[in-house]
């Protein structure tokens, strides 16, 4: 196969969208105020007035002003569990989660059948990336609190984020059966649809979040992924318009916006969308990623490579990043700078099939044909069943002299259901 060719598949491929954490765990007490325990304090008490200051404060954004509030009814009264769960929020907001973790635990030791501490503290474990033991906090709080919409939704969430996309649709239908204005849920299942490629579903699901909430940013801007994913980027545009016009501060929606308009071929109005998200959020990795794609697209190569070059400093982990960043450095005629980068993505990313196979055909093109076999075998301990690692390495191999392990790579490629080695085997006696 062509370099070029097979470069430029593995470009395109590479996602592009963000999609927006429609589903987001939401903690109750915080994004959602309601009196969920009786205060047992008199309006007159000092308990009373430092809980009722604390409140406000929270509301204010004053969060650490609220802790002091706090920590003076604990002060007063030490087994006062609602005013644990209180500092375990404003925490959780401040994004001090072990210090939330903590205080929702000690809630739980006063009142053990406190569902909404239960379900508080599921939110800040899945935050930490503990989706298993956030499932377990929310399997307590729906034990307790059979009819906790909230904790139903985030139990889906955390199972969509552990790959289990089924039960988490199971999890939303309830949470919505419970509660059927409840947006939050048809925007989390909205997501799962789409994750599942029911796009169509999705946006329905969307529509009908934003019909109950019409400034649910989030919502607009998932269903702008979804249409964008149907091919109606004109649609998709005007979901992010509007996610933009409830939110001007919201990147991803920019990103969005600017990754569907370079595909309308308005590359000037993209880049200028990448440009307002990356104000927005200097350390926006994927609006520099999209942005160095387009710019490698209109010739810009030394615009790309700053900007490949300033998403994996942010993201040194990004494996899309490192692969188009050695397609540019190929394109520039920069071949042991192509090979340097795909031998320090294998050393930085999660194994990926196309990072082994991308480094294999540089090291082949530069015909350093034992390297590139080496470098496919490596893919291939990885990846057993990939059927174009083993039509690389046998590509080497027959370079290398070696025609028996180049016909048995061809025949496991051919096995594996790559059309390309069959054009080979007749090089092996075979018709």
């Amino acid at each position: 196969m062509d370099k070029w060719i097979v470069y430029i598949l593995l470009a395109v491929c590479l996602p592009s969208y963000g999609q927006a954490n429609g589903n987001k765990q939401v903690k109750q007490g915080t994004d959602s105020l309601q009196n969920d325990t009786v205060m047992p304090y008199s309006v007159d008490s000092l308990v009373h007035t430092y809980m009722e200051s604390g409140r406000v404060k929270s509301e204010n954004g004053d969060k650490l002003g609220a802790i002091a509030e706090y920590n003076k009814v604990i002060e007063i009264d030490s087994n006062y569990a609602v005013a644990y769960y209180k500092r375990g929020n404003q925490n959780a907001d401040l994004g001090k989660n072990e210090d939330a973790i903590t205080d929702y635990n000690k809630a739980i030791e006063i009142n053990p059948d406190y569902a909404f501490a239960y379900s508080n503290r599921g939110t800040v474990k899945a935050a930490l990336g503990d989706h298993t033991g956030a499932i377990t906090d929310y399997n307590k709080a729906i034990e307790i609190k059979p009819d906790f919409a909230l904790a139903y939704s985030n139990r889906g969430k955390a199972k969509a984020d552990l790959g289990n996309n089924i039960e988490a649709i199971i999890d939303y239908d309830k949470a919505i059966e419970i509660n059927p204005n409840y947006a939050i849920a048809y925007s989390g299942r909205g997501t799962v649809k789409a994750a599942l490629n029911n796009n169509t579903g999705a946006i329905a699901d969307y529509d009908k979040a934003i019909e109950i909430n019409p400034n649910y940013a989030i919502a607009y801007t998932n269903r702008g992924v979804a249409k964008a994913t149907l091919n109606n980027n004109t649609g998709a545009i005007a979901d992010y318009d509007k996610a933009i016009e409830i939110n001007p501060n919201y990147p991803l929606a920019y990103t969005n916006r600017g990754k569907a308009k370079a595909d309308l071929d308005n590359n000037i109005g993209a880049i200028a969308d990448y440009d307002k998200a990356i104000e927005i959020n200097p350390n926006y990795a994927i609006a520099y990623y999209n942005r160095g794609n387009l710019k490698s697209d209109m010739g810009d190569f030394e615009g790309a490579l700053a900007d490949y070059n300033k998403t994996l400093k942010i993201k040194p982990d990004h494996i899309g990043s490192y692969i188009n960043l050695g397609v540019l450095k190929y394109k520039m005629g920069d071949y042991e700078g192509e090979i340097a980068t795909y031998r320090l993505a294998i050393k930085n990313c999660s194994p990926d099939a196309d990072l082994y196979n991308n480094l294999g055909r540089a090291l082949y093109d530069l015909k350093r044909f034992k390297e590139a076999a080496e470098a496919y075998g490596e893919g291939i301990k990885a990846f057993p069943s990939d059927g174009k690692l083993y039509y690389g390495r046998g590509l080497a191999r027959n370079q290398s002299g070696d025609k028996n392990g180049a016909c048995e790579d061809w025949h496991r490629s051919s096995e594996l259901g790559c059309l390309q080695a069959n054009a080979l085997l007749p090089l092996c006696g075979e018709k």
